[in-house]
C-alpha cells in the first residue's frame, strides 16, 4: 500500500527553528492585535464634525486602512513587543521545545556533597543580567583534607588560562551547553589541556590547601552556534 505524501509530511517531527518561528509568530500576532486595540481607541477620541456624518463605507474605509498602518508597523519591526513576547516565551518554553539546550547539573567546579570543606552562595547577583555568580568559601570548623580538585562543570573546552597573582588563576571556558564560566582560584591549572575536548567532571585543576574562597561565573555565549 503507497502512502500518500501529505500523511507522510503530518507525522514528521517539528524542528526547533519552526518550534521558535511559531513563537516569534505568536509575538507579532499579539504585537498586532495590541497596535489594532491602539488605533481603534485613537480613533475613538476623534469625534466627529461638521453636518455630514461619516457613512459605514467610508468607516470600512478607516478601518481597512488602519489595519493596513498596523501591517507596515510590522513589517518595518513593530514596536519592540513582538520581540519582547517571543523572547519571553523562549525562555519559559524553549528547553521543552527544544529551542534552547536543557542545562544539567554541573559536575563541577568543586563537589558539594558531605565530604566536601566549601560553601556555595550566590555573589552580588545584578538586576537584569543574564550572569550568574558562585562564590564558594571553605568551612573552617571541616578539617583540612587537602588538595581539591577543581573540575570541569560541563562538557566542553579551556580556552584561556590566566596567572592573576601568585598562585592565582583565572579559566576561561567555553561549554558546549551555549554557556560559557570563568573560574578563579588560588592552586594551579592542569597543564595540556588547553583546547581539548573535555567531559564534564574532568579535572581541569588543583585547589591550593590554603584557599579559602574561589568565585565562578557563567553566563550564555553572545553568539552560540545554534541561535
Amino acid at each position: 500500500m503507497v502512502e500518500a505524501p501529505k500523511f507522510k509530511a503530518l507525522r514528521q517531527p517539528i524542528t526547533p527553528e519552526q518550534q521558535d518561528a511559531k513563537l516569534k509568530g505568536v509575538g507579532e500576532l499579539y504585537e498586532k492585535h495590541f497596535l489594532r486595540e491602539m488605533v481603534k481607541a485613537m480613533r475613538g477620541t476623534v469625534s466627529e464634525g461638521g453636518f455630514i456624518k461619516s457613512n459605514q463605507a467610508e468607516k470600512i474605509f478607516k478601518e481597512q486602512l488602519d489595519q493596513e498602518y498596523v501591517e507596515k508597523w510590522g513589517e518595518k519591526g513593530g514596536i519592540g513587543l513582538a520581540d519582547m513576547i517571543h523572547q519571553q516565551l523562549v525562555s519559559k518554553y524553549g528547553t521543552q521545545l527544544g529551542i534552547t539546550p536543557q542545562i544539567v547539573k554541573p559536575k563541577g567546579p568543586l563537589p558539594l556533597d558531605e565530604k566536601s570543606t566549601f560553601l556555595a552562595q550566590p555573589f552580588r547577583p545584578q538586576a537584569n543580567s543574564k550572569k550568574f555568580s558562585m562564590e564558594f568559601i571553605k568551612d573552617l570548623d571541616q578539617p583540612n583534607l587537602g588538595i581539591s580538585s577543581v573540575r570541569m562543570p560541563w562538557e566542553g573546552k579551556l580556552l584561556n588560562s590566566t596567572k592573576l597573582g601568585v598562585d592565582e588563576y583565572l579559566l576561561d571556558l567555553q561549554h558546549d551547553n551555549g554557556l560559557k564560566s570563568q573560574i578563579v582560584f588560588k592552586g594551579q591549572p592542569m597543564a595540556g589541556i588547553k583546547g581539548q575536548e573535555l567531559q564534564a567532571g574532568d579535572r581541569i585543576g588543583l585547589l591550593s590547601p590554603e584557599a579559602r574562597a574561589f568565585f565562578w561565573n557563567v553566563e550564555p555565549v553572545s553568539n552560540p552556534v545554534s541561535e
